[in-house]
């Protein structure tokens, strides 16, 4: 700023809260590279994007550093291990990213195991709040949507203007013809669908947002002091055990009670391939994870009364949908559900012990023998 501009007491602009967007990969690297791409036309100023490969099986680490290496120019390309990242990275590393502008930083972060959605997601928020730098915000998005440019701009403008900790967009298909999630969703509600509809009405409302007691954990704004204070209250960010699937409500159940509240951004729009990374919505792994998580997660957030009610009207709907999948002969969907079913009443949590046979029944042809 020149003299003159001192003397009449102007002041510089304000600067831009920065926003770590961290996005799993697990052998999905053409939706990655999608997605990354769209993440490069975003308007927004002050942004990181964190890839978490969550030790692919296939050459996916490989694709998304040759990308990085082909489209980022002059920009900073960190490449990190798991155990190196939960660190916060190299130091000398870390100094040469913070120099670079918004659109030419990237960081790869090759995970040991496959520790799932959750534990993924757990390794780039440790990784993004222990940077000299950390940012103020964490995005979390899924590696099979792409943005519209204006999205993240949209999803900050209503974290200021509303004060909420979790903002989210809303999700189209990927035509972006059909609404797949506006953001109205009942705590209550999405534990007894389908008996009754989860999803309500958008309110008639002048704002650019509205209050919600869910927003779609693949594509959800979160303030980093949110994230620490879960991460206090609780030992974790999310629940690793979980693995996938149901995630999202027990961290906003957690959020509530800490004082953070979510609204989602009615005009921030993605586009979502829905579950294409686990295969689609009906296939085994996902029917597992789907049944397993919903019964743990009950247990967490419902109360007493409501969660006795549950756990009556939830066995035969279980029983429907096995039945369902028995008649549809897909039997390996009705088997994952009752494994899953029992599983929850056993405790167990983790990666589910038919998940690498269900990818290789996958990977070499229909997934239900």
């Amino acid at each position: 700023m020149d003299e003159a501009g001192k003397s009449r007491g102007e002041s510089a602009p304000a600067r831009a809260p920065s926003v770590g967007i961290c996005v799993l990969n697990w052998n999905g690297w053409r939706d990655t590279l999608e997605c990354l791409e769209s993440l490069r036309k975003q308007d927004y100023p002050n942004r990181l994007v964190i890839l978490v490969d969550n030790h692919s099986q296939n050459e996916s680490a490989e694709k998304i550093s040759s990308w990085a290496k082909a489209n980022m120019g002059g920009g900073a390309f960190n490449d990190y291990t798991g155990e190196g990242a939960r660190t916060g990275g190299d130091e000398f590393d870390e100094g040469i990213l913070n120099a670079v502008k918004s659109p030419d930083r990237l960081v790869l972060i090759r995970n040991e195991e496959n520790t799932g959605f959750t534990g993924g997601c757990n390794t780039a928020i440790e990784y993004a709040l222990k940077r000299s730098e950390p940012p103020e915000y964490i995005f979390l998005l899924n590696n099979d949507a792409t943005l519209e440019a204006d999205c993240l701009t949209r999803l900050m403008e209503v974290a200021k203007e509303s004060g909420a900790a979790i903002v989210g967009a809303v999700l189209l298909d990927e035509s972006g013809r059909e609404v797949i999630f506006n953001g109205r969703i009942s705590m209550l509600r999405q534990f007894f669908a389908p008996i009754v509809d989860w999803h309500l009405p958008p309110p008639a409302t002048d704002k650019d947002y509205w209050p919600t007691d869910c927003t779609h954990g693949g594509a959800m704004l979160v303030s980093s002091d949110a994230l620490r204070a879960i991460a206090k209250a609780k030992g974790e960010y999310l629940r690793a055990g979980l693995f996938m699937y149901h995630e999202g409500a027990e961290f906003h159940h957690h959020a509530a009670r800490l004082g953070f509240h979510a609204v989602v951004a009615k005009r921030a729009v993605v586009r979502h391939k829905n579950a294409r990374s686990s295969g689609g919505a009906e296939n085994p792994l996902a029917y597992y994870y789907s049944e397993r998580n919903r019964i743990l997660v009950a247990n967490v957030v419902l109360p007493f009364g409501w969660k006795l009610l549950f756990h009556l009207v939830n066995l035969p709907l279980i029983s429907a949908r096995i039945l369902k999948n028995v008649v549809r002969r897909r039997r390996a969907a009705a088997r994952a559900i009752l494994e899953g079913f029992g599983d929850a009443y056993r405790g167990r949590m983790g990666k589910w012990r038919h998940h690498d046979e269900q990818i290789a029944v996958r990977a070499a042809g229909p997934d239900d023998v």
